[in-house]
C-alpha cells in the first residue's frame, strides 16, 4: 500500500466559499487540500498579503486538515527580473501556508521556454531553503509527454524539482496514453492531480473513474515506483454543492480502493 495522503483542489468549489471548499473536504475523508482559484481569485499567491495567507492556514489547520500544494505563476512576457521576483514570492506565500509543493503548469513553446526553464532552475535553491519542492504538471505546451517532462527534469537539473502527474490533461491536450507517458517519468513523480477526461479536448471535468483514463494502468506503475507523495482531486463534476460534496466523497472512497 502507498504512504499517501488524498487531498482535495479548490476548483470543483468554484462558485462555492473558501469555507463549503474546507467543510466538503473534511466529511469527504480527506487529509489535505491543493489551492489554486477560487471564483477567479488566488488563494495563495505573491499577490496575496501574508496575514490573510497566514488566516487561511488557519482555516485549514481547524479544519483538520493540511496544506499541501498551492499552485504558482511564472510570467515569461516581462523579463527574467520579473519572473524571478513573482516566483520567489509564491514560494514565499506557499511557505507562510504551510504547503509543501509549488505547482506550475509550465508555459507555450517557443522562446519564452529557455526564461522559463532559467527562473524554475535559478530559484530552486531559494524554494529548498523554505521549505518548498518545485514542481511541474503537464498542462500543454512544454510539458505535452513523458518525454517532454523528462526534458524538463534535465533542463532544470535540480534534487528540489520534481514531477506533479496530471493523467487527465495527459490525455486531453494530445490524446496521449497517460499510462505509457508515465513509465519514463514515474520514478521522478512527487504528486498527481487526480483528474480524468473524457478525450482529447472532450472536457475533464468529470467524476474521478467515469473517464477513458486507465487508472489501473497509471496507479500500477505508481505502486511499482515506490510512490509515496500526495494525491489531490483537481476535478470532481457536480452542478450543485451536494453533488460536488457528494462525488468528492465517492472518490475519495474510490481513492482508497485504487491505493490499497
Amino acid at each position: 500500500m502507498m504512504a499517501i495522503e488524498l487531498g482535495t483542489v479548490t476548483r470543483p468549489w468554484n462558485g462555492y466559499t473558501w469555507e463549503e471548499f474546507l467543510a466538503g473536504t473534511a466529511a469527504s475523508g480527506y487529509s489535505c487540500i491543493g489551492t489554486t482559484q477560487l471564483n477567479k481569485e488566488w488563494v495563495v499567491a505573491d499577490s496575496i498579503p501574508l496575514d490573510l495567507i497566514r488566516q487561511r492556514r488557519a482555516d485549514v489547520e481547524a479544519a483538520g486538515l493540511f496544506a499541501s500544494t498551492c499552485w504558482g505563476s511564472v510570467p515569461v512576457d516581462g523579463g527574467p527580473e520579473k519572473a524571478e521576483a513573482t516566483l520567489r514570492g509564491f514560494i514565499d506565500a506557499t511557505a507562510e501556508f504551510g504547503a509543501q509543493y509549488l505547482l506550475s503548469c509550465g508555459t507555450k513553446r517557443g522562446p519564452s521556454e529557455d526564461l522559463y526553464f532559467d527562473t524554475m532552475a535559478a530559484c530552486c535553491d531559494y524554494a529548498a531553503d523554505k521549505g518548498v519542492m518545485l514542481t511541474l504538471k503537464p498542462h500543454g505546451g512544454i510539458t505535452d509527454s513523458g518525454a517532454d517532462l523528462i526534458y524538463a527534469l534535465d533542463r532544470i537539473d535540480h534534487e528540489n524539482f520534481g514531477i506533479y502527474y496530471d493523467a487527465g490533461n495527459v490525455m486531453h491536450y494530445k490524446g496521449l496514453n497517460p499510462v505509457n507517458e508515465l513509465r519514463i517519468l514515474a520514478d521522478y513523480v512527487v504528486g498527481m492531480c487526480v483528474k480524468d477526461s473524457l478525450g482529447m479536448l472532450e472536457g475533464v471535468n468529470i467524476l474521478p473513474g467515469t473517464g477513458v483514463v486507465d487508472w489501473d494502468g497509471v496507479f500500477g506503475e505508481l505502486l511499482d515506483a515506490g510512490f509515496d507523495g500526495p494525491l489531490v482531486v483537481e476535478c470532481l463534476g457536480g452542478e450543485t454543492l451536494d453533488e460536488v460534496n457528494a462525488n468528492a466523497r465517492a472518490t475519495h472512497d474510490w481513492l482508497v480502493e485504487m491505493t490499497s
